[in-house]
């Protein structure tokens, strides 16, 4: 998705920017929590029109955030305790007859690198939606905050440097490393429908359609649309929502939906139209984003050509360096290698464990859809019972995906107790080495397709094949718990597009990242009901008293 974002004056403070597939942040300082059915329900008021007010032309108020969800102030809270771990290390490992002194130089040093992190931006959503700027502009405020502390020294001495810079770069990993959990966080609150922006779209067409299909089914993008500006389509998904029909009352419809935002949907308005709409949603001090329909062109791609004053877009062609692809399948060999070497003793206890409670077989083949469209066979150790293929049927009921052929279930009956560790822990998929090491797959691409799923993508879906499938991917640490088939749809798509050695990286770190925490909780699951179950008493056995004898109760058998 492109969209041109305005420069008004109180820019919410990251608020969504979608493009960047990878880690997307989204926050606002006027953020709000919407009920989860309120949000499910469209929300706000319901009425087909609003009322004209008397006057001047309205000018929007901001609401202010309810409850706790100023975001913003989380994360600045995120940034000081890392800097904070960082220079506190630095302080505390050097001899005491200067803590005093030197802890003074570490708080100038986190004021100084605050202040630079503000200023470049840090904390608002042109910045933090795209990861590399973000992280170019955290080391050079933290560049910022190490000069300060070593001019600091200098003023009063000679001075050291080895520890400033160990500091700094410490700073720079804890505060990238927050940055990104806290990214995570807020993403898992949004898909329970919690700190989700309010805003309008203007303009109703199939893009109109398309973008209100995003949005709805990734809420984890934190957008919720409030109002319409457009005509009323009966039976369309948001006939219930506050709407106008001209784009002169834009900001009487935010002031009535606490809409702080508008989206213009070009394609869907004539040119005088998307004039009036776009300077009356500036003048309504909404914070404005226009969406030019181009699906299929991430930000990665999309440059800022203006002629004249003109703003054009210049789309940069795909193109992978043969180089690019040689590395790739270079750190596949090695890193399958490796891990194989390292896990292997954990994959032969897997397979003794499920060969020992129900038998063989004990690696599960399945044919899947490879590269070019070629069927490949994937490897895992077996999770579900043996005839599990065959009771497809009985389970049909229970499938979670919506609007497409993909099949997740949570409490699927087919999953052994075994299997249900082995999955959490991901040990299953660690067979796939091997088809990385035959050329079968990647370690990162998009998830092999079953062939009956495949039957049902179209062209443009199948264009996912142009790529080796991976064990891991842009889906799986973006989207994997969403239900939605667009999510994985686009998200497959967008790798295909936008593929880049740093994509695979930042998706390889998120997924150790993920196996760890998934793992961990998973022990901690166990260890807590072991310890509840060692904690319940076990009952007596009630002892029969013979024929006319006293029972234990006092009653006579």
């Amino acid at each position: 998705m492109t969209s041109i974002t305005s420069e008004v004056p109180g820019e919410p403070d990251l608020s969504g920017r979608h493009s960047e597939p990878l880690g997307t942040l989204a926050l606002a300082p006027d953020l709000r929590i919407i009920p989860d059915k309120q949000s499910a329900s469209g929300g706000g008021p319901d009425g087909a029109s609003v009322k004209k007010r008397d006057g001047a032309p309205h000018r929007h108020v901001h609401v202010p955030p309810q409850g706790t969800s100023n975001l913003r102030r989380y994360l600045a809270g995120g940034d000081v305790l890392a800097l904070g771990a960082a220079w506190g290390a630095e302080v505390l490992t050097q001899p005491t007859s200067h803590l005093g002194q030197r802890g003074l130089y570490a708080v100038v040093a986190m004021l100084a690198t605050l202040a630079a992190m503000y200023r470049a931006g840090l904390y608002r959503s042109r910045v933090c939606a795209l990861r590399s700027l973000e992280a170019v502009r955290v080391i050079t405020a933290s560049i910022v905050g190490t000069a300060a502390f070593v001019v600091c020294g200098l003023l009063t001495g000679p001075s050291e440097v080895a520890g400033p810079i160990e500091a700094g770069t410490a700073a720079v990993a804890l505060v990238l490393l927050l940055r990104w959990r806290f990214t995570r966080w807020v993403k898992a609150r949004r898909s329970a429908s919690n700190f989700l922006r309010t805003v309008l779209m203007v303009g109703i067409n199939e893009d109109a359609r398309g973008l209100w299909t995003l949005f709805n089914e990734e809420p984890e993008l934190g957008y919720r649309i409030g109002g319409i500006v457009g005509q009323r389509t009966p039976g369309s998904p948001w006939e219930d929502l506050p709407h106008i029909t001209g784009t002169e009352r834009i900001g009487q419809l935010a002031a009535q939906t606490g809409a702080n935002g508008a989206i213009v949907v070009a394609s869907a308005l004539a040119p005088d139209e998307r004039s009036t709409a776009m300077n009356q949603a500036l003048l309504a001090g909404l914070h404005l984003q226009v969406w030019p329909g181009s699906y299929g062109f991430s930000s990665r791609r999309i440059r800022m050509a203006p002629v004249s004053g003109v703003p054009l877009l210049y789309v940069e062609p795909k193109r992978a360096a043969k180089w690019q692809l040689a590395v790739k399948r270079g750190t596949d060999l090695v890193l399958a290698l490796v891990v194989g070497v390292l896990t292997a003793p954990l994959v032969g206890l897997a397979a003794l464990a499920i060969k020992l409670s129900d038998g063989s077989p004990v690696l599960h083949r399945s044919k899947r859809v490879g590269r070019d469209g070629i069927a490949i066979d994937v490897l895992k150790l077996r999770t579900m019972v043996p005839d599990a293929t065959t009771m497809m049927v009985e389970v049909a009921d229970l499938n979670e995906r919506k609007g497409g052929p993909l099949f997740k279930a949570t409490d699927d009956p087919r999953v052994t107790k075994l299997g249900h560790l082995l999955r959490a822990t991901s040990v299953d998929e660690l067979p796939q080495l091997w088809n990385v090491l035959n050329g079968t797959m990647s370690l990162v691409g998009p998830r092999p397709a079953l062939l009956h799923e495949v039957e049902h993508f179209d062209a443009e879906l199948c264009r996912r094949h142009e790529m080796r499938p991976g064990i891991t991917g842009l889906w799986q640490v973006e989207a994997r718990d969403n239900p939605s088939f667009s999510a994985y749809r686009r998200l497959d798509l967008s790798y295909v597009d936008d593929w880049s050695l740093g994509l695979d990286a930042a998706i390889l770190a998120s997924t150790a990242h993920e196996m760890v925490v998934r793992a961990l909780r998973t022990l901690l699951q166990l260890a807590t009901r072991r310890r509840e179950t060692s904690k319940t008493p076990v009952p007596r056995p009630v002892q029969r008293a013979r024929q006319g004898e006293l029972a234990p109760s006092g009653e006579l058998a």
